[in-house]
């Protein structure tokens, strides 16, 4: 004996009414779903309290808009002089223009996190030491990934830096005695700043100074990788729809392995591998220094549990 409301209704009927209502009204049951919940962030949110643009207090399109335009810094800048020392500038957010309270909220043990913001940065996966939010697994990769940056480090890499100088001041030199006019040294610094980083961690430069231009056009896919990650991590949501879409590694074109900083970090692993503790990640066949890659392994090798292969990768892949 089937159970009947006190209408007599089943309720096979009243989910049957209740669906045809959703269907004819959806758009203003939406609607009114989104204004009531604008205005309770609006008027019920612990940061109601804080000054600041309305759309940034009911949506984060604010934000998407003043990221997407390039000057969201001169944005803060002038809410800042308009409001005073805190705006709100989200529904769940606030900036806060205080050197005082920069260092509390920036310090480590403070309990004040990283957003999910961070997670859009690739590879999500395996967080480098800029998108780890955990603390603790943030101070464990640092601080191995501290040692290849330490002065002996350092001195001890300094005549293949050396070389690099060397070969920018020859390209200066070449370019000023061809005559060829305008030498546009901002981007040969760009250049540099990639070969030196490439010598620091793998060991050889990305031939950026050598050939004159951006090789593969990495910097500029570093460079829109940076756009989207910074227009998207507004609403990190978005994420799962584009770059971490499964479909998106169909795509040769939007497959971020196929860069060529992610190919060579990919690279460097392959010819290091095995990893063991007597070759301790250096190259089989290489000159023997200690680049950010062998002291990433070594780490690795120290605690395989805690710093695994994909954190290798990530922390490396990182540092560009």
């Amino acid at each position: 004996m089937g159970v009947l409301n006190p209408d007599g209704a089943s309720p096979q009927t009243l989910l049957s009414t209740a669906l045809a209502v959703l269907a004819a009204h959806w758009p203003a049951l939406l609607l009114t779903t989104l204004l009531v919940r604008a205005l309770y962030k609006r008027y019920a949110s612990p940061l109601r309290k804080y000054p600041g643009p309305f759309l940034a207090s009911v949506t984060r399109l604010w934000k998407v808009k003043s990221t997407a335009s390039g000057r969201t810094h001169l944005d803060h800048i002038e809410l800042h002089r308009k409001y005073g020392p805190v705006v709100r500038i989200a529904p769940d957010e606030v900036s806060v223009s205080s050197p005082e309270a920069a260092r509390t909220l920036l310090s480590a043990g403070k309990r004040f996190f990283k957003t999910p913001f961070y997670g859009v940065f690739p590879p999500p996966e395996n967080p480098d030491i800029f998108t780890e939010t955990r603390e603790d697994v943030h101070a464990m990769k640092k601080r191995v990934a501290n040692v290849p940056y330490g002065m002996a480090a350092m001195q001890q890499l300094s005549p293949f830096i050396n070389d690099t100088i060397e070969l920018l001041v020859r390209k200066i030199g070449e370019h000023i005695d061809s005559g060829k006019g305008v030498f546009d040294l901002g981007d040969y610094l760009h250049y540099f700043a990639f070969d030196v980083l490439g010598e620091v961690a793998f060991s050889r430069g990305f031939g950026f100074l050598e050939e004159g231009r951006d090789v593969d056009d990495a910097i500029k896919t570093i460079d829109n990788s940076q756009m989207y990650n910074g227009i998207v991590g507004q609403v990190p949501e978005l994420d799962f729809f584009l770059r971490r879409n499964p479909l998106w590694q169909f795509v040769p074109w939007l497959s971020t392995k196929n860069a060529l900083i992610t190919r060579m970090a990919l690279e460097e692993m392959a010819r290091r591998q095995p990893f063991d503790k007597d070759n301790g990640g250096l190259l089989r066949s290489g000159d023997g220094r200690q680049d950010l890659m062998a002291s990433l392994i070594q780490g690795h090798l120290k605690d395989p549990e805690k710093f695994r292969q994909g954190d290798v990768f990530a922390v490396a892949h990182g540092a560009m």
